[in-house]
């Protein structure tokens, strides 16, 4: 039995106003002001439990400390649409399909490799892009895949996945790099990394809806700059609407060169009234697609046997070991057989390396079984 990974505690209050923001075919007519939006077509309007006249309801009428992408602001607004060449997908630029890089079932997340003296050993590891990265200039902090292994503590021959899924700040950093972000992911390369996620821009349940038509169209185009370098890239799913994710499944289907696509449950996503309705779009669209996808999921553990089935292959990103070997808590099974922690002391200034290796060996026996339940092997994503 598996167990969901712990989130954030959530206020009653909060959620029940997100979940009343939440667009819902089911139950919800359309906002009365949407047919009449001149981008009716692209966004499909939104239908909401909450009072709505269209999406402009959500503007803050303070176009000088706002950030979002709203008509309110047409100067602001008009720079936005031209730096991402409109809302539409289909001007994206195409690609070749790279070959796909080797990655296993279940890949752990490593923020860094203080505490530990002795080299990690996995099939391949997940590290953060922009731990990779400086935060001032986006430049490569290694010179070499050897330096990288070395500060991550990890064996050389290990292989390395980064995720593009982080908050605001750093997303908003690698976007403002612009003509840069070319050199930056040849640097990538050059570490010798397998494949990146592109990062997740966000999409919010309280703004206008040309932000999250922004936000979609930049996943799509730094997803494309990864592979137009050579860097296998996962292309991150990010929708609010049915409309999102049919347009993600029409982009996904005219493009071979995507092979792989990442989602994350967490935030909006992760709620547990929301989740399902993702999961079951995210298992529709690998329906859709007819060619193999291999899917990077983070998150949403309860949903890894129905997205192990829909999709060819599926690379679960386990977010828990890292962080709870460092605040030194060990993995065991309980009598239920379900993954739990206890508390695991070290003596000041000991290192954790054998702490994480058993960490690793117990999640591990845990997650392989539903892993393993897949419909093609991973060489059919190639």
């Amino acid at each position: 039995m598996l167990t969901q990974l712990p989130s954030p505690k959530e206020t009653p209050r909060n959620l029940r106003r997100e979940r009343r923001l939440w667009h819902d075919t089911t139950f919800h007519t359309p906002s009365i002001g949407c047919p009449q939006c001149p981008d009716n077509a692209l966004c499909g309007g939104l239908q909401l439990a909450a009072p709505l006249y269209n999406c402009l309801s959500f503007c803050c009428k303070d176009p000088q400390d706002c950030d979002n992408v709203c008509r309110n602001n047409p100067e602001g607004f008009a720079q936005r649409v031209r730096e991402v060449g409109g809302y539409e997908l289909d001007n994206v630029p195409r690609n070749a399909i790279l070959p796909s890089p080797s990655l296993p079932p279940l890949v752990p997340l490593l923020y860094h490799g203080s505490g530990r003296k002795i080299p990690f050993h996995a099939a391949a590891v997940c590290l953060p892009l922009y731990s990779v990265i400086e935060r001032h200039n986006g430049e490569a902090r290694y010179s070499s895949a050897e330096s990288l292994a070395g500060s991550f503590a990890l064996r050389p021959d290990v292989s390395i996945m980064l995720t593009g899924t982080a908050s605001d700040a750093p997303l908003e950093r690698w976007w403002s790099l612009g003509p840069q972000r070319k050199e930056r992911i040849r640097a990538l390369r050059r570490l010798g990394i397998a494949l990146v996620t592109s990062p997740n821009y966000s999409l919010f349940v309280d703004v206008p809806r040309w932000d999250d038509l922004h936000s979609i169209k930049r996943i799509a185009l730094v997803h494309e700059e990864f592979l137009a370098e050579g860097m296998p890239a996962a292309l991150h799913l990010n929708a609010r609407t049915e409309k999102d994710w049919e347009r993600l499944q029409e982009f996904v289907t005219a493009r071979p060169e995507i092979t792989h696509v990442a989602f994350e449950f967490a935030t909006g996503a992760g709620r547990a009234q929301r989740a399902p309705w993702h999961a079951e779009r995210l298992a529709r669209l690998a329906a859709a697609v007819e060619r193999p996808l291999h899917l990077i999921q983070r998150g949403g553990v309860r949903f890894l046997p129905a997205l192990a089935r829909a999709f060819a292959d599926i690379t679960l990103v386990e977010t828990s070991i890292f962080m709870k070997t460092q605040s030194r808590q060990r993995a065991f099974l309980s009598a239920r057989g379900v993954l739990a922690w206890c508390p695991s002391p070290t003596k000041r200034g000991e290192p954790v390396d054998a702490l994480l290796r058993e960490n690793w060996a117990v999640v591990a026996a845990v997650y392989e079984t539903v892993l393993n339940q897949r419909l093609l092997p991973l060489q059919a994503c190639g």
